[in-house]
């Protein structure tokens, strides 16, 4: 018996603190005396779906009832020879551990006493650390980019990762890489550079919390922080939301750099809807099955200037005769072989290198004066996505729940003017990216002290970023660089840096192609 009871709370323990992002309400139940009372049964029922889960006091007057999704609730407490105490509506956030302590006078069951007073927002029970951002700040603080994850770094100790670092934030001092993402408490880490394998739509995410210290062992994957998103479900009311954001350069000056104004249509719309499935004249889901559904999409054009140095035609053809130094000072250029100037400053085309030739058919010619820049670059930079979510929640029973959702994001991007790579547009990058998740997850209520959740998860993040022209034409034949690569994704011009002017090729650090898999699976 001894060792049943030990196994009972050692599976109650894994239940009630699993990586679920769900709350809890914890307290101590006793009479006018302070005397504890056990066997007392305690109701907590969500005022959205109007669904009730039970807990029951232990020999201590302790109780618990957990697995409760963030939102609105009330509770009540029953038990013979005691007025029934009844507590108004109060909030649950993400990863909350609420306690509510209650006192029970003596007096007939169908008596009772309503609270309402708000119970203490505190955090009595753990030791963790980090900051709940709720619905409304999500809804209303603006974000350029409309990606909620922005507002974790209004968390104390959370900054953003360094230039070219991996990862998103560094939490207290820590690596940008050592912090982890978990969405409706599934691996939402890809393993690649620890960021986010998906992102899904503001107007889908009820709440996050940012942890960023003292949390418990089941976060422990990294020493940094932990961002834990809960995704919205559907309600016994029908809601929705249609909105589209809009930028446009005809509401723009041109920039103090650029020669001419740049292309600005950014347009990010989307919709979302959520409530009980209902199928007319064969199903009514009120109080038992709920759904919901997110779609963001993004049409980008972003107009891109960046200033240069190319040189002269004709200088491409040995001509240096006019070149001078930052004074106006002719330079001399010297032959290495004889070591005395080329008469006329004018290098003989039978010295010139016939695969610099080629290469320097590249350059184009200067378009722009500007002190030492006579070239500028622009283009239009695209990128489109379209991010869906769709998550379904069932009661089979008082004491089962099922839960499924799934959310993708494909992404295409063009960029022709590369940053700190060959502005020239032919020189430019494709990227195309997948993100998915999908899982499942199965609750039940053994007994009130006891349950069940088993789930499994799958997520995938692709990438493809590859020069578009690579297999267009034989680009060894058509430049005399003999022996590069022959891969039809990774063929193309060198990657050419003459000092002080523009690069020239395809950006040495593609093509970059990968996918990662994250399974997980779980039951406690």
């Amino acid at each position: 018996m001894k060792y049943l009871r030990w196994v009972s709370l050692l599976w109650f323990s894994a239940a009630v603190f699993s990586q679920t992002p769900s709350a809890s309400v914890v307290g101590r139940i006793t009479d006018p005396t302070g005397a504890v009372i056990p066997g007392v049964s305690v109701k907590v029922t969500n005022l959205d779906t109007n669904i009730s889960q039970q807990g029951v006091s232990n020999e201590v007057g302790e109780y618990t009832v957990p697995y409760l999704n963030p939102g609105r609730y009330t509770l009540e407490a029953s038990s013979a020879g005691f007025r029934t105490y009844k507590r108004d509506e109060f909030t649950l956030a993400v990863d909350q551990a609420l306690r509510i302590d209650i006192p029970l006078e003596v007096g007939s069951a169908t008596e009772s006493i309503t609270v309402s007073a708000a119970p203490p927002l505190l955090n009595t029970e753990t030791a963790t650390r980090g900051e709940v951002t709720t619905q409304d700040e999500i809804q209303e603080i603006p974000l350029d980019g409309r990606s909620f994850s922005d507002l974790a770094l209004l968390t104390g100790g959370v900054i953003p990762k360094g230039d070219g670092g991996d990862g998103s934030y560094a939490v207290n001092g820590g690596r940008a890489d050592n912090a982890g993402f978990l969405l409706d408490g599934m691996n939402n880490t890809q393993r690649r550079n620890t960021g986010a394998m998906i992102n899904p739509p503001i107007e889908g995410v009820l709440e996050f919390k940012m942890l960023t210290s003292g949390f418990s062992a089941e976060y422990g994957r990294y020493a940094g922080g932990m961002l834990t998103v809960v995704t919205k479900s559907g309600t016994n009311r029908l809601r929705g939301s249609l909105y589209e954001f809009l930028r446009n350069d005809v509401f723009d000056a041109t920039g103090y750099f650029e020669g001419t104004k740049s292309k600005l249509r950014r347009n990010q719309f989307g919709a979302t809807v959520s409530g009980p499935v209902y199928l007319p004249k064969l199903y009514k889901g009120r109080n038992r099955t709920f759904f919901m559904f997110t779609w963001d999409s993004l049409r980008l054009t972003d107009g891109k200037s960046v200033r240069g140095v190319v040189p002269e035609p004709e200088m491409l053809r040995g001509d240096f005769s006019r070149v001078v130094d930052a004074y106006g000072r002719p330079i001399r250029i010297t032959d290495t072989l004889s070591r005395t100037p080329f008469p006329d400053n004018q290098i003989p085309s039978s010295r010139l290198d016939p695969v610099a030739q080629k290469m320097g058919k590249y350059y184009p010619a200067p378009n722009f004066s500007a002190g030492v820049y006579n070239f500028i670059s622009q283009g239009n930079a695209t990128q489109r996505f379209n991010n869906f979510g769709i998550k379904g929640d069932h009661n089979l029973t008082s004491r089962d729940r099922l839960t499924l959702s799934a959310f993708w994001r494909p992404n295409r991007s063009w960029d022709p003017v590369v940053t700190s790579r060959s502005p020239i547009p032919i020189f430019g990058s494709a990227k195309n990216t997948l993100d998915v998740l999908s899982y499942i997850r199965y609750l039940r209520s053994i007994t009130p002290t006891m349950f069940l959740e088993a789930s499994a998860n799958f997520s995938r993040k692709t990438n493809r970023e590859v020069w578009p022209y690579s297999a267009d034409k034989d680009w060894a034949a058509e430049t005399g660089f003999l022996g590069g690569t022959t891969n039809p994704v990774a063929a193309g011009p060198p990657y050419i840096q003459v000092t002080s002017y523009i690069p020239l090729g395809p950006a040495n650090d593609i093509p970059k192609i990968w996918s990662y898999n994250n399974y997980q699976y779980a039951a406690t």
